[in-house]
């Protein structure tokens, strides 16, 4: 069956079965909705079923941040160190909030029915960044404060609204968790720009000078960061 969201065009697949005890929506890709239901439901029900969950469905495919769209249905892509891994959604009755587990080259994503909004999944995807920031940023800073000689006092990191990264007067830096979609050669860009920040307090010639001495490509790779919102 087809049937127009606004001006979207989806294919609604009805999958029934008895095990099924409350129906649920799932996108599989983006024009698929697959209405999953008990043997009760008939087919003639689906378009109200659906039309009843409409607000939901514009929200996951259109209303997402415009610089920054995670795909999170079946099929979609997540980033993660720079490589796009396929998505794949499955429902579980026992989680509280979006679980995110790279296996075997993909993104599996646990949820309840009940927490399937967009901040839910995002904020799911965010505690994945936040558990590997330290696996993965860690030993990027080990080599460039080997290459540098500038050492923090001490690296943290948290999800920042408007920067990548920050260093303190005290030379604390603070990394956003959030960079892990990117690629190393990105996320070193910002680990190089922070502890210049120990020796170079402002943005002056003296700091870009510096940057560039160990990362002469540090333009190119900081236009991948500028590509994305938070």
């Amino acid at each position: 069956m087809k049937i127009f969201l606004d001006d979207l065009e989806f294919t609604v697949i009805h999958r029934a079965n008895k095990r099924i005890k409350r129906i649920s929506l799932v996108l599989e890709n983006k024009d698929e909705i697959i209405v999953k239901t008990p043997l009760k439901i008939k087919a003639n029900q689906l378009r109200d079923i659906v039309l009843h969950h409409k607000q939901w469905i514009i929200n996951i495919i259109k209303k997402v941040p415009a610089k920054n769209q995670f795909d999170f249905i079946c099929g979609g892509k997540i980033p993660f160190m720079g490589i796009d891994y396929r998505l794949e959604l499955i429902e579980d009755d026992k989680m509280i909030n979006p679980k995110f587990v790279l296996k075997d080259d993909v993104f599996y994503v646990y949820y309840n029915e009940e927490k399937k909004e967009y901040q839910d999944f995002l904020d799911g995807l965010s505690k994945f960044y936040k558990k590997m920031a330290v696996k993965c940023i860690d030993p990027l800073f080990d080599k460039w404060c080997f290459e540098t000689n500038l050492y923090p006092e001490k690296i943290g990191y948290r999800k920042a609204k408007r920067r990548w990264g920050s260093c303190s007067h005290i030379n604390n830096i603070s990394i956003n968790y959030m960079l892990l979609q990117f690629s190393a050669e990105a996320i070193e860009c910002v680990v190089l720009h922070e502890l210049c920040h120990i020796k170079e307090k402002n943005h002056s010639k003296r700091f870009w000078n510096l940057v560039s001495l160990y990362m002469p490509d540090y333009k190119e790779r900081e236009k991948t960061l500028k590509a994305k919102l938070f």
